[in-house]
């Protein structure tokens, strides 16, 4: 396991929870992919660098995720995530959101790295691997 690095921080409103008084589905998501762009700038795919420079970036190609506590209306949630694997065109990131400090929900996200104008995977380059590695180190 690598290191967890912050990504994300946010409190729970009323109009993230769904008829059950609890988080609905879609902003558990949402936590991710907020969490993921942050996870990206970490590894030196900024987003002037992502639509200006070289127009890479990971995509999810696969989630699969676990719920393991109820979040409700104005709870804080701290989400910290970790490099699983990394491969020649992908990785796997996992996303674990925290209330007080008790996980309470993760996310396994495997990523491609698409290049924006091919809409292609392509190879991870080696200073981009170098970047991730050291984010997690």
């Amino acid at each position: 396991m690598t290191k967890c690095i912050p990504t994300h921080d946010f409190t729970v409103r009323p109009s993230d929870c769904d008829p059950l008084g609890h988080m609905n589905v879609a902003r558990y998501l949402d936590g991710c992919s907020d969490a993921g762009f942050t996870l990206q700038s970490a590894w030196s795919l900024t987003p002037d660098d992502i639509h200006n420079g070289r127009k890479l970036a990971f995509v999810v190609a696969n989630a699969n995720s676990n719920f393991l506590g109820e979040l409700t209306a104005r709870e804080h949630v701290n989400v910290r995530s970790e490099l699983v694997e990394i491969g020649r065109k992908s990785c796997i990131v996992r996303h674990h959101f925290f209330r007080n400090e008790v996980e309470v929900f993760n996310s396994t996200f495997t990523l491609v790295l698409m290049n924006l104008q091919t809409r292609a995977a392509e190879p991870i380059p080696d200073d981009l691997r170098a970047a991730i590695q050291a984010a997690h180190t």
